[in-house]
């Protein structure tokens, strides 16, 4: 049986890819974790996404985890996460602040909504969390 490829883009299977992040191993730096990301979105993983969201984002602070689980349910079947590409990694800043750039290729009730982001991500002491994300 073929080995089924991660839906992050990076070619890996998902078994030694992405899996083991969302079974709860921790992402070692930004990029994985961007990565992970992704693949939880086109997986509608909301418990992944709930867990890497930084205690200081919007999201955090106003919604709940149920929320989002609704919302990726809503979404099942209508948007398709096709294809990740990082464009550039800077690595933590003084404050411990990293950032990832990508382009998220994605298709929402068949139409083309892609994006291009900047992201920022903080380790919190325990692991690397999406903190706030800039579209570019």
């Amino acid at each position: 049986m073929k080995a089924v490829t991660c839906p992050c883009g990076s070619g890996a299977p998902y078994a030694s890819c992405c899996q083991p992040f969302h079974a709860g191993a921790e992402p070692p730096d930004a990029e994985r974790l961007m990565r992970s990301r992704f693949a939880a979105f086109a997986l509608g993983d909301a418990a992944y996404l709930w867990r890497t969201l930084h205690a200081d984002h919007d999201e955090r602070a106003s919604g709940s985890e149920e929320a989002l689980r609704k919302h990726l349910a809503a979404q099942r079947g209508k948007v398709v996460y096709r294809a990740l590409e990082i464009l550039e990694v800077v690595p933590p800043d003084a404050d411990g602040a990293a950032q990832v750039v990508f382009h998220a290729s994605i298709r929402a009730r068949g139409r083309d909504a892609s994006f291009t982001e900047r992201s920022t991500f903080v380790h919190d002491g325990v692991g690397w969390r999406y903190l706030c994300g800039e579209v570019a």
